[in-house]
């Protein structure tokens, strides 16, 4: 039977019994949250853990692919073969990261921002793994948070120099995991498989390092120029990397089995963030108010669309959320020592929400909740 490992219900003076009925005889919120905060000892989901109240169990899960039918309480228990389904009824635990919600990691500020769909700043917060918090511009772009993506559970995964931290919810911490190496990370990423793959910062080496769902490191392979500034993946899992090569920028398309170059696409400019969209189509952030651009996903180069602004000088992450709306933020001069602007777009370009400027200095990760991207470990739970 496997458990949550720490407990903390005797801080607050509740026996476990109590916890238990009070949850079951007269649930409160308040204070299911109070006691899941302290991460009280439970059977977990498909141990015998379908009244854990800090998991929402429903009932317990089929065998096959993880108990579709999951019962009235919420979250099915976890089946022989699989992670568990979702129950319909009952009245589930506030999502710890809001559908819709824009998260950015500002490097230099050493925090990462919530933002609402409007862009404005809901919360923000620092970690330890996230450098030291300066006046601004704030600390060196190389030293703080950068790549960001949400794992299958949706809890939020962030890059710093040293480690990979989760946390489970705006500014609580999950865990953190050790990288193979200390050194700047622009690009995080999650493949549908649930690998992880993470590229080093402008101007760094020419490395990727994968580790698997468990944050067990992998391999380190190699791709032939450097300056790794953006990694997406598509539906099958396949790699694309941008590297910028001095006065222009290649995007490689990598073997997901080989890790061997399958493709190079061939870009003027200086590219930034990618997305990869659809079938065959990536969004690409770009320098000196080049914008956003779509272009298709292979050789030769072929542009789709192109989203410009007056004050968009160099975007550098490009995300996108399920209405395919389009999110970036401004480097500003590059090194971003000026105040990001941030800008949320339609598919056709037009402003829906804009931050000119914002409290984010150096932005470089950039995801929104609740969204399932078409390579990438969260999926919209059915």
């Amino acid at each position: 039977m496997s458990h949550v490992t720490i407990s903390g219900a005797q801080q607050f003076g509740i026996s476990l019994l109590e916890v238990f009925l009070m949850n079951i005889v007269s649930p409160r919120p308040s204070m299911i949250a109070m006691v899941c905060a302290t991460m009280v000892v439970f059977p977990a989901c498909g141990d015998g853990g379908t009244d854990n109240p800090c998991t929402n169990c429903g009932g317990q899960g089929g065998s096959g692919d993880g108990g579709s039918a999951g019962g009235s309480g919420g979250q099915g228990g976890a089946g022989s073969g699989g992670d568990g389904g979702l129950g319909t009824g009952g009245a589930p635990l506030p999502p710890p990261f809001t559908p819709g919600h824009v998260f950015v990691a500002g490097s230099r500020n050493a925090r990462v921002f919530e933002l609402d769909e409007q862009l404005q700043t809901v919360t923000s917060w620092t970690h330890p793994s996230f450098g030291t918090e300066l006046p601004a511009p704030g600390q060196a772009f190389g030293a703080g948070p950068a790549g960001m993506a949400f794992d299958k559970k949706g809890h939020l995964v962030v890059a710093g120099v040293a480690q990979l931290c989760v946390f489970s919810a705006p500014g609580v911490e999950l865990a953190c995991h050790p990288k193979v190496k200390e050194q700047p990370t622009e690009n995080l990423i999650f493949d549908k498989l649930g690998n992880i793959y993470s590229t080093t910062a402008t101007g760094g080496t020419d490395e990727i390092h994968k580790y698997d769902v468990n944050y067990v490191y992998q391999k380190t392979f190699m791709i032939p120029t450097g300056s790794l500034t953006g990694i997406t993946c598509d539906p099958d899992s396949n790699l694309y990397v941008a590297s910028q090569t001095g006065g222009g920028s290649n995007v490689y398309k990598v073997d997901k089995d080989s890790l061997g170059v399958l493709d190079t696409i061939t870009v003027t400019g200086m590219v930034e963030g990618l997305q990869f969209v659809g079938t065959d189509a990536i969004w690409m952030g770009a320098g000196n108010s080049l914008g956003v651009r779509k272009i298709k996903a292979s050789s030769p180069y072929a542009e789709l669309s192109n989203i410009t602004n007056p004050g968009l000088y160099w975007a550098v992450p490009v995300t996108v959320d399920n209405a395919g709306n389009v999110y970036t933020a401004d480097y500003e001069n590059g090194q971003g020592t000026a105040p990001a602007d941030l800008y949320k777009f339609d598919s056709n370009g037009n402003v829906l929400a804009a931050r000119t400027p914002s409290e984010v200095y150096g932005p470089f990760g950039m995801v929104v909740a609740g969204t399932s991207l078409s390579c990438g470990a969260y999926e919209i739970p059915k």
